[in-house]
């Protein structure tokens, strides 16, 4: 941790605080805070912070107060204003009493994760120094033909226009499967929401889910006959569908390349090595030893080193040490030609996984899949708490628009403490939200809905209905076709409607990632309206 790390927020809404503590302390930031502007105020003067972010509007001491006691105290701090009423006096009086900048509620992460870093590159602007000599640099990245992005085992070529889309399974994942439920032309499918299924002697055995968002606009009508092409030949013959997206540049950042480091000093063997993983789909970054590897090592895409171990010979368990005390999460794979006296030295370092010749056959492939799997998040015991005490059968906040959204869920869905509630609840969170929440309704009828609509702008009603489709289906109902809606609402009320796992269990038996992607869907049609 740098030493421009200490961050004070000073806000009398706690969604606030603990929205900001959610987005610095990721960043590396320790991060203090305070809903009393009194306590917040002997903090800031008592303690030495590299950056405070304070609201204008608080009870007792105002923003506009607080900094013009702690100016008289502390002149150098960064102060950042932050605020749900912005006005010109209040920006003006801020401005002289040495405020750096000034950001406006509702703000995104990004919008407030720039003004503390604009604030701090101004206090650190002074001592940076060109180093005397450049560092040493890793080999670029080699990349596939094809400009290929995952969201999880699922893949999208990039380009202008409809992409194609597909996944990319392990022969295991596709052992016994015997057929495919391919969209329609004309579908809408959701980012991380069944895209298409898989069949096991005519039962469901799992889903695919989408890359990206958007309308359906061709399936490839081979694929039911050549289901080994999702292993064999994924790019080219085992494409799913093409896709006509509605928020690619929204969704990118979740469309991430596979990068993997190849640690041979073997050029020829690298060579051949490397060809094989980009045919996988995979970013390869070639080193031969400590100082190169280092470098590549940061890169957010890369989850895997492989180390060749006849190519390194005695240096790569020396090798697999130091990535593991440098990079714990990384996945460290090593790779040999035969059996070695040094598969005991590398297993000493808590390698992922060792293998005998994986690219003779399809192992690799086998690998691959699990380096880049899904992590499940688990919820630990106070988020269990948390999520319990604020079950809801309706959410209401207003949009960045200005417009008054509220959520209206049928059935308490809202109310599973690791379910589709907390999800859409910590989503808001982290995108600064205070919400107003009400307890669940049970069965809503027409007057319960009409209801929730005069209480605000627009109203989406999610709900769980059977609709014969995959499960975690996404439905956006806006003309009422799926669930009938009050003729009299005003046109405000959207339907969500959510295929179930199972009849009866509403959305208890979906997955983490499903409800993930469901809760980010939900998310974004609240922003959005």
């Amino acid at each position: 941790m740098n030493r421009l790390s200490r961050l004070l927020v000073v806000d009398d809404e706690e969604v606030i605080c603990q929205g900001c503590r959610r987005i610095f302390a990721p960043q590396g930031f320790e991060v203090e805070t305070s809903t009393d502007s009194g306590r917040g105020l002997s903090l800031a003067c008592d303690q030495d912070f590299d950056a405070i972010l304070l609201d204008v509007r608080m009870p007792a001491i105002d923003g506009i107060q607080f900094l013009q006691q702690f100016r008289a105290r502390k002149p150098d701090v960064p102060v950042i204003l932050i605020t749900g009423y912005p006005s010109i006096p209040d920006a003006a009086a801020a401005m002289r009493l040495g405020a750096v900048d000034y950001v406006t509620k509702p703000f995104t992460p990004e919008e407030i994760s720039q003004a503390v870093r604009r604030s701090l590159g101004r206090t650190e602007a002074a001592r940076s120094e060109a180093p005397a000599s450049p560092p040493p640099r890793a080999e670029p990245w080699v990349t596939p033909k094809l400009d290929l992005r995952f969201v999880g085992q699922s893949w999208l070529e990039m380009g202008e226009g409809p992409v194609r889309v597909g996944a990319l399974l392990a022969p295991s994942e596709g052992a016994g499967v015997d057929g495919i439920s391919l969209p329609q032309a004309g579908d809408a499918v959701y980012q991380g929401l069944p895209l298409a299924g898989l069949t096991v002697a005519g039962k469901l055995k799992g889903t695919l889910p989408s890359p990206v968002s958007g309308v359906v606009v061709a399936v490839n009508p081979e694929l039911p006959q050549r289901l080994p092409a999702l292993w064999e030949d994924p790019f080219r013959e085992g494409w799913i569908a093409s896709i006509a997206p509605a928020r690619l540049e929204e969704e990118a950042g979740n469309c991430r390349p596979r990068r993997v480091i190849l640690a041979n000093a073997d050029p020829a063997a690298a060579r051949d090595q490397c060809g094989r993983l980009t045919a996988l789909g995979c970013q390869v970054c070639v080193v031969g030893g400590w100082e190169e590897l280092a470098l590549a090592m940061p890169d957010s895409d890369c989850r895997a080193v492989i180390l060749d171990a006849d190519s390194l010979g005695q240096r790569g368990p020396e090798l697999a040490g130091q990535v593991k005390q440098a990079a714990p999460s990384m996945r460290i794979v090593v790779i040999s030609s035969a059996s070695s006296d040094r598969e005991i030295a590398y297993r000493r370092h808590g390698i992922f996984y060792y293998s005998l010749a994986p690219f003779a056959d399809q192992e690799i492939l086998e690998i691959i899949a699990s380096v880049f799997r899904p992590r499940q998040r688990w919820l630990s015991q106070d988020e269990r708490r948390t999520a319990s005490a604020e079950s809801a059968g309706s959410i209401f906040i207003t949009n960045r628009s200005g417009k008054q959204v509220g959520l209206l869920v049928a059935g308490g869905l809202l109310s599973r403490e690791d379910g589709l509630g907390w999800h859409v609840r910590h989503r808001l969170l982290d995108r600064l939200y205070p919400m107003r929440t009400a307890a669940a309704m049970g069965h809503i009828n027409q007057g319960k809905i009409l209801l929730a609509a005069s209480m605000c702008d627009r109203l989406l009603l999610l709900v769980s209905k059977d609709m014969g489709r995959l499960p975690g289906s996404l439905v956006r109902d806006a003309e009422g076709l799926i669930v009938s809606l009050p003729g009299d609402n005003g046109g405000k009320t959207t339907t969500l409607a959510v295929q179930p796992a199972s009849p009866g269990l509403g959305l208890a038996g979906h997955d983490d990632q499903t409800m993930a992607a469901l809760s980010e869907h939900v998310v974004h049609e609240m922003e959005s309206c």
